[in-house]
């Protein structure tokens, strides 16, 4: 009795020794991860707000230099107006209150010479034309127009004279130093790429009295070049207001003139300052502002870009991240923990015990699975499938042809629930597991009553999960809850645990991508976290990843000339070891050895002798022979190694692929005279001498000879026959002179066709 208290005790003192080094270990891993998240975040926040300060200050400063073009623009039409108001002939013009008379004309068109000297910067400045408007007469002269207003309004505006008097009051105005109108209603739509009319009252420039109002009509296109380098959104825009904040001038996509009088004086009253920029809300949308002031008419311009636009406005983004590398840390930190905790005795105990019953099961899964779609969805996964022909034929075999299909692969593990004290298992299990596991799958998981499953080794079992392109995100929670369901049931009824990972969504030509990304993914899986997607995986950096599958499928690709597969495989390797474990330098060329090494093995499978490779394949295989024996590997090299062995293999296929054919073609139609080297060039679409030279290559022997000795060898067969005359089968075999026949007759047999015949 003493000894079973005494073995009570060290159990007790055991479990609580067990629980303190737990707890220790726990604490210990969550404080050195919430440490390196704290960090994070501080160090997120301190560069995204340094970045979106950096991106408001660069376009506030690129608006600033706009407005200061678009005022030195306003200046320059001042300036032309002021040196025209100091002409004494333009002034004794503008002061004729009548257009009898000779002198009004001969002054006018003098003038109108006399123009382009005062208008010299006229094409520096962002207008189609310009004009002065004489009040006294109603005549327009300009460098290139001396008419009354009615022609001048038709011809350069509306020819059907609409709206002339609406414009003609806006001449009349008092305009002052210059006041800007928009186009809208006096311009045809077809006709003008005028935005704006800019007037200036050229009395109001100097003290004498000049009744003349000059014009200069803004171009929309060059006007929006001057705010080219400002960043607008469709919902971004630049309105420039009066001193009493009427507006004047906009520009932006969208924006229509009664949309700008109606929406943004409301909306400038809820302009606010918010350290140093302001904000305002307009067209539903929160509105980054900057603000700056005309130095030339007193306007006020305004910058408005959606907050949108600025990267820091994702951070939603970072805090989703950062909240699912949280849970994964916490996942990881319970993994640990378990890991140190739990004996070696048992780990390999269990190990052992798992080994054998996979090993007994996969003879009874090789036996039952169904061999076709099995073989079929063995080489998808596995990346054997070799050409474009064959890859259709399994769509179709497997009734995938729709090209709006995605697909997931998910890899699941069946283990005996080894994780509670109860260890039995009915009877029926031991059994029939294969079929219940599969019996249940298809209940969750067939996709238009069909299963596409493949058995890599006992309690394993890989799905292919079709999806419409558009779902990506519902499939994926939908297989999740129907994971957990199956979990459930199977755990309950049959005391059995289903653990599952599963890849990223690809195409049908990448599924053995998403089967090792969920092959991978599986290996995480947990008591606490049975189903785990491949992109919640945390890339270990002290580990470079190359597994054994990706050297075979390389070499597989390569030999087979795949290009596109080979660079989705080293994009993918590139992926996994570069942009997303980052690692160091001495892994990396570890890493590029192994690849160097695939690629030794799958250039030695290149036999450049007896000729079969063209000089020009040849010369490249040379150029890999010694990149491979380079000392300074990168990955771009090794890259442009394997496309450079997949063109040799390519070469080699195809030549050997289009002599096949040419052959089976010259066999159908040797009886036909006119078969010859420019017939079959033209049939094949390939020239002669490449023809000629392909075909010497690769069958060894002349197209002729050959030609002539299939021809030849029919006619001694019907000669022995006895069916037929001579010249009949001259003319069977293809030839149409008896002579020709007759002479390569006798040069391959050694007899004459008579000869032969009478024997």
């Amino acid at each position: 009795m003493k000894i079973n208290l005494t073995s009570q005790s060290e159990n007790t003192a055991k479990n609580d020794c067990h629980t303190f080094l737990m707890i220790r270990f726990a604490i210990s891993y969550s404080i050195f991860l919430f440490v390196i998240l704290i960090l994070t975040v501080y160090l997120h926040q301190v560069s995204t707000r340094r970045s979106a300060e950096e991106f408001w200050n660069q376009n506030e400063s690129t608006f600033q230099s706009a407005v200061s073009l678009l005022d030195s623009n306003f200046s320059t039409m001042d300036s032309i107006c002021r040196q025209l108001a100091q002409d004494s002939s333009f002034y004794r013009l503008s002061r004729m209150e009548s257009t009898d008379g000779n002198d009004f004309y001969l002054t006018g068109l003098n003038i109108k010479r006399s123009l382009s000297s005062y208008m010299y910067s006229y094409n520096d400045l962002p207008v189609n034309s310009c004009y002065m408007y004489l009040r006294n007469t109603g005549y327009v002269i300009g460098v290139n127009t001396f008419n009354s207003e009615y022609l001048y309004y038709i011809r350069n505006y509306n020819t059907s004279a609409q709206n002339l008097d609406s414009w003609r009051s806006l001449i009349y105005a008092d305009n002052g130093t210059g006041t800007l109108y928009p186009m809208t209603d006096y311009i045809a739509s077809n006709s003008s790429d005028d935005a704006y009319l800019y007037l200036i009252d050229v009395d109001a420039l100097t003290y004498k009295d000049i009744s003349v109002t000059a014009g200069f009509d803004i171009s929309a296109r060059q006007l929006k070049e001057i705010f080219d380098g400002v960043s607008l959104d469709d919902n971004g825009c630049i309105i420039a207001v009066d001193k009493s904040d009427n507006p004047v001038l906009f520009i932006g996509e969208g924006l229509t003139e009664n949309d700008l009088y109606a929406e943004f004086p409301q909306a400038l009253s809820t302009l606010s300052d918010k350290k140093g920029y302001y904000t305002m809300e307009f067209r539903n949308t929160s509105m980054h502002v900057s603000r700056t002031d005309s130095g030339t008419n007193g306007w006020t311009f305004y910058l408005l870009q959606p907050e949108s636009l600025c990267p820091s406005n994702y951070q939603w983004l970072f805090y989703l991240a950062l909240f699912a590398a949280t849970v994964f840390g916490l996942i990881y930190v319970c993994i640990l923990v378990r890991n140190n905790m739990r004996p070696i005795i048992q780990l390999d105990s269990a190990l052992q015990e798992t080994i054998t019953d996979r090993d007994q099961l996969q003879e009874v899964v090789d036996a039952t699975r169904p061999i076709i779609s099995n073989t079929y969805l063995k080489s998808l996964m596995h990346g054997t499938v070799t050409s474009a022909e064959e890859l259709e034929y399994i769509k179709s075999f497997l009734h995938l042809e729709s090209t709006e299909l995605r697909y997931y692969v998910m890899y699941g593990v069946v283990y005996d629930n080894e994780f509670s004290e109860n260890h039995e298992v009915q009877p029926k299990i031991t059994e029939d597991l294969d079929e219940l596991i599969k019996q249940n799958l298809t209940e969750y998981f067939s996709y238009q009553n069909m299963l596409y499953l493949f058995c890599p080794k006992e309690r394993v079992y890989a799905m292919l999960i079709p999806f419409a392109d558009t779902d990506a995100d519902q499939t994926l929670l939908s297989l999740q809850e129907k994971v957990l369901k199956l979990h459930s049931k199977l755990l309950e009824e049959y005391s059995i645990w289903f653990f599952s990972g599963i890849g990223l969504s690809c195409s049908f030509t990448n599924i053995w991508e998403s089967y090792q990304q969920a092959k991978d993914a599986s290996g995480y899986t947990t008591k606490n976290y049975i189903f785990l997607p491949y992109e919640m995986l945390k890339k270990d950096s002290h580990v470079y990843y190359y597994p054994v599958e990706f050297s075979s499928k390389m070499i597989q690709f390569v030999s087979t000339g795949n290009r596109p597969q080979v660079m989705e495989l080293f994009t993918l390797i590139h992926q996994e070891n570069i942009e997303e474990r980052s690692l160091p330098f001495h892994l990396l060329r570890f890493l590029l050895s192994d690849i160097r090494n695939t690629l030794l093995k799958a250039r030695f499978a290149i036999n450049p002798s007896g000729g079969s490779l063209s000089a020009e394949d040849a010369e490249l295989l040379e150029e890999v022979d010694t990149l491979l024996a380079s000392d300074e590997l990168t990955f771009r090299l090794c890259q442009d190694i394997a496309l450079k062995l997949c063109d040799i293999c390519a070469t080699k296929s195809e030549k050997s692929s289009l002599i096949d054919t040419i052959v089976a073609y010259i066999r159908e139609n040797y009886k036909d005279p006119a078969l010859c080297l420019n017939k079959i060039s033209d049939e094949f679409k390939i020239s002669e001498s490449y023809f000629s030279h392909l075909f010497k290559e690769t069958m060894n022997i002349n197209f002729s000879v050959y030609l002539e000795d299939i021809r030849l060898n029919e006619a001694a067969r019907l000669i022995q026959e006895g069916n037929s005359n001579l010249s009949e089968i001259a003319f069977e075999v293809g030839y149409n002179n008896q002579t020709s026949f007759r002479r390569a007759f006798k040069k391959k047999f050694g007899v004459t066709p008579s000869a032969m015949y009478t024997q």
